[in-house]
């Protein structure tokens, strides 16, 4: 192939070949935005009242499922669920950490133990 030195005449092929990229690209790209807002727009309630009930049941329905999720959650109050959530997400992590340090001590084990053929 022919490597040709950036000349004027060069530089402005390449720059026109360029902005007609960036041009088809972002055509497309307000096409695609456009149409999303589109969808967007009607899928939007006209209503403000509806939409603050929608999301308080919303709400409501998170809670009730983060209630069956945590141990002992059907008992407690909002305040409280969070705070025990909190804690289990802790503990979670406790759990899976002390898993991996087990896992690789038993890794080890294992590569010793072929080393001296046992």
């Amino acid at each position: 192939m022919e490597k040709t030195l950036a000349t004027p005449d060069n530089t402005r092929s390449v720059s026109v070949l360029c902005s007609a990229a960036v041009k088809t690209r972002s055509g497309g790209f307000e096409r695609r935005t456009k149409r999303r807002l589109s969808q967007t727009k009607a899928s939007v309630r006209v209503s403000g009242e509806e939409d603050e009930e929608e999301e308080k049941e919303e709400v409501k329905e998170k809670i009730e499922a983060l209630k069956r999720i945590i141990p002992g959650g059907t008992a407690l109050g909002v305040d409280e669920l969070f705070e025990e959530t909190a804690g289990y997400i802790m503990s979670l992590q406790c759990q899976i950490k002390s898993i991996k340090v087990l896992t690789s001590f038993l890794q080890r084990l294992d590569k010793q133990d072929m080393k001296f053929g046992g």
